[in-house]
């Protein structure tokens, strides 16, 4: 495999080992499924060792992803019990049953999309698997000149003695987060998303919770044709009729 391959296959296992309760008995293991003999490599640092199984696996990362899925503990992605950013988890469904409320949401997302707030703005893409982007949302720039308070519209080009400051929009503590992609049934769940300005890493982070709660059950979603190393956040809409936010995806 190409080294990226195989370092992204080692990711994933060791995720999946480093959950578990055994790594010993998981990586005998999977050299066991592989057909291949287990290397005298028990001095060597765990994370050379797992890279040398992802890499032993070559065409087999399958079947080797599939036995540590299998030896995997409750958390494999290494997530808090509650969720680094605040993702609430929704009331189980059977695999078959569609959320239907949810699905009402994905169809206004698609139709009302120019009533939404854009806002990522110039921040990168979130990456669902490494968690990374950073800056915030909400919250207003104020103005005050001559003792009058102007928005940034109002008042134009800064001009001397101008004082900047800045006030609370009035945006909820609680909002709806919206998943449809890549689900044959769209999810939606709750985001504690804490008093203005919204953090953008906490609001991505809950969806990445989110996903990962997703793909450890992928039946009752429809989950189909992605890994979760593969999502990222490109764009994130507010929609504030309906306390709705709807991410765009990318892969």
């Amino acid at each position: 495999m190409d080294p990226v391959d195989v370092l992204t296959v080692a990711v994933h296992a060791a995720q999946l080992i480093r959950s578990g309760s055994d790594p010993e008995e998981a990586i005998a293991g999977a050299y066991e499924v592989l057909g291949l003999p287990r290397p005298d490599d028990g001095d060597d640092p765990l994370a050379v060792r797992i890279a040398r199984l992802a890499d032993a696996a070559g065409p087999n990362r399958g079947p080797l992803i599939g036995f540590l899925n299998r030896q995997a503990g409750p958390l494999p992605l290494n997530r808090l019990g509650k969720g680094w950013g605040g993702a609430v988890e929704p009331a189980a469904a059977g695999a078959e049953e569609a959320d239907a409320e949810a699905a009402e949401l994905v169809e206004y997302a698609e139709t009302e999309e120019e009533s939404a707030r854009e806002m990522m703005g110039d921040f990168p893409a979130f990456s669902v698997a490494q968690r990374q982007v950073s800056g915030y949302f909400g919250g207003r720039t104020i103005i005050v000149r001559g003792g009058e308070r102007l928005t940034e519209e109002q008042a134009g080009e800064l001009q001397a003695g101008d004082a900047i400051e800045s006030e609370d929009e009035g945006l909820p503590d609680i909002v709806r987060g919206l998943i449809d992609y890549p689900l044959d049934r769209p999810c939606q769940f709750t985001i504690n998303v804490g008093p203005e300005p919204w953090s953008i890493w906490d609001i991505c982070s809950a969806f990445a919770d989110q996903y990962a709660r997703i793909y450890e059950r992928p039946d009752k979603y429809g989950v189909w044709g992605h890994d979760l190393t593969d999502l990222y956040i490109e764009r994130l809409l507010y929609f504030p009729e309906k306390g709705l936010i709807y991410p765009h995806m990318g892969s």
